[in-house]
């Protein structure tokens, strides 16, 4: 396996989040996971960076545990942005950005030429040159997103974990955002691993879909092999109208109703 989880069991107290969860993420494509709320898609992502410490099972890199790598070279190959992330009110964009270079850094060195190019080349990426010398208080949302993507791009990682990163944006900042994704996984080669509520914007901006119903993943496979009625009923609970979206080439779906019986 070149990168993935191996039968996680993950379990909160006497609650059962994930049971024996096998999942395979292929080398340069963007892999989204769905699911309900609480279903243990952010659990499962929080494996990679140590914030949940799963009971059975171990995420997998290169046929290796990630717990066989020296932190600083799992960071180099590995970036992870959570879903929330906090920095200190007064921090600039292009340092925010180089601290993506961390995990390159030698004992007693500052930042080199070379490392400065790389920060020069994530902040042109993203679209923040204009922005770099602003502190991360006075942007927007999207921008703000952007400016922590770059953080991870200046990691140059390999493969890229992405916790919820339309969050709290509008639907204009949620398509830049993801934009952006795509174009980090098609131009750099970037295998991209992320959580998403938008099953529209998955389906569109995704190789591959993995919905994850009691405790294991249910089915996966692509947009239009995962986005069909009987899928969304399954693992949503909900009654919709599949259809296809010509532009971009990929399945979209119109609610109907609820399939959940309320409380009277």
């Amino acid at each position: 396996m070149y990168f993935g989880f191996e039968h996680i069991t993950i379990e909160y107290g006497r609650k059962s989040i994930l049971r024996d969860l096998t999942m395979d993420v292929p080398r340069g494509k963007i892999v989204t996971l769905i699911g309900q709320n609480g279903c243990g898609k952010s659990s499962l992502l929080k494996t990679i960076s140590h914030a949940v410490t799963p009971k059975s099972g171990r995420a997998i890199l290169d046929g290796k545990p990630l717990s066989a790598y020296p932190p600083k070279k799992l960071a180099q190959r590995i970036a992870y942005l959570a879903q929330v992330h906090t920095s200190p009110p007064d921090i600039d964009v292009r340092t925010l950005v180089s601290y993506g270079r961390y995990p390159y850094a030698k004992f007693g060195r500052g930042m080199t030429r070379a490392d400065a190019g790389i920060i020069d080349r994530a902040i042109s990426m993203t679209g923040l040159n204009a922005l770099e010398n602003q502190a991360l208080a006075t942007l927007s949302g999207g921008e703000r997103q952007r400016a922590w993507i770059a953080m991870t791009v200046a990691q140059q990682p390999e493969i890229l974990i992405l916790d919820e990163p339309t969050t709290y944006l509008d639907i204009g900042y949620q398509v830049e955002v993801l934009e952006l994704v795509r174009r980090l996984n098609r131009e750099m080669g970037i295998t991209i691993l992320m959580v998403l509520h938008d099953l529209n914007l998955a389906a569109r901006y995704s190789d591959r879909l993995c919905a994850i119903r009691d405790g294991s993943i249910y089915v996966s496979g692509t947009p239009g092999e995962i986005l069909t009625a009987g899928n969304l009923r399954d693992v949503f609970g909900i009654d919709a109208q599949i259809l296809h979206d010509e532009i971009n080439d990929c399945p979209f779906f119109i609610p109907n109703k609820s399939m959940k019986e309320l409380p009277e």
